[in-house]
């Protein structure tokens, strides 16, 4: 059986670096404090929007052991522990197995596409020699292969994995897996990588959500949250329309990649407001210049977060 306790909206926490790009500790338990003081039900840490990939896995364990030890029993920590080989996967999950996480969670490998006997191999393997409660971490976009439905049922249903963070946009993933779960019976936490489906989530078969930018405004997330399952529909629409507000720090660079835009923008703003120390990026992703910088304090003041 799966913990209710993991349930509603899950923050992928950015990753703070020092200028030289090592994990800035002090700004990440600040991070961390913010969004706890701010409602939010659970982290999600060294994941996508936390770098993952372009840090070493010394820095992911050092990431992973900050929020856990940060957080302090507080809320759930799900640590990501993906890489390009199973093998990786498994010596960086048992890096961190005694440090208090709540479960960890593996992208399919990536560079190599993969199929789905292999894909099956891979978190067995895993889940073999690691046992924690462990996670598909389906992001497509990213890693080139999506965990199919099936493959999830199947591994779900021999007690191989006990979660989904499903980040692939196609909401017909879900859906299918929705109906193999009332078909079969097995027990599956069901998370979005969504933003626009917080107030909707529940509705469509989702325990919770993992939206990035909960980490610029984690009260306004989890308000959201908390409006779609008290059927709130009034109170939904505000906060769906604050929630196209925050979106927008996404999208200011006028230069370099879609990631790099969505992760400096927070780490830009977040850094105005006093949370973390410093905005860099791992390169060659950017910061934002100044002049990208200049719509921030706006948003800030529309969002209630100015100081």
């Amino acid at each position: 059986m799966t913990s209710d306790r993991i349930k509603g909206v899950i923050i992928p926490i950015l990753t703070p670096l020092t200028p030289d790009e090592d994990v800035d500790v002090v700004s990440l338990r600040r991070l961390v404090n913010y969004l706890i003081d701010n409602g939010v039900h659970g982290i999600w840490a060294a994941g996508t929007t936390g770098e993952f990939a372009a840090l070493a896995h010394d820095q992911m364990r050092t990431a992973i052991e900050t929020v856990v030890d940060e957080v302090a029993g507080r809320v759930p920590v799900i640590g990501n522990i993906s890489s390009p080989a199973t093998a990786l996967s498994v010596s960086l999950a048992l890096s961190v197995r005694e440090s208090g996480l709540d479960g960890i969670a593996a992208t399919p490998p990536y560079y190599y596409p993969c199929a789905q006997d292999e894909l099956l191999d891979h978190y067995r393997h895993i889940n073999d020699r690691v046992g924690l409660p462990l996670w598909v971490y389906n992001i497509p976009v990213t890693v080139k292969t999506a965990v199919a439905p099936g493959t999830v049922a199947q591994l779900a249903s021999e007690g191989s994995v006990v979660g989904v963070k499903d980040s692939s946009g196609a909401g017909e993933l879900l859906a299918e897996l929705v109906v193999l779960r009332q078909q079969v019976g097995f027990e599956l936490h069901q998370f979005l990588g969504s933003v626009f489906r917080i107030t909707t989530a529940r509705a469509v078969g989702a325990d919770g959500v993992i939206p990035a930018v909960g980490n610029l405004a984690p009260a306004l997330v989890a308000g959201a949250w908390e409006a779609g399952e008290a059927g709130d529909e009034e109170s939904a629409r505000e906060h769906n329309a604050k929630l196209i507000a925050a979106s927008r720090i996404h999208s200011l660079a006028k230069g370099g990649g879609p990631n790099s835009s969505r992760l400096a923008g927070m780490k830009s703003a977040l850094k105005m407001m006093g949370i973390i120390d410093h905005d860099t990026m791992t390169k060659p992703l950017r910061p934002l210049t100044e002049e990208e910088e200049e719509p921030i304090p706006g948003i800030l003041s529309e969002l209630g977060l100015a100081k």
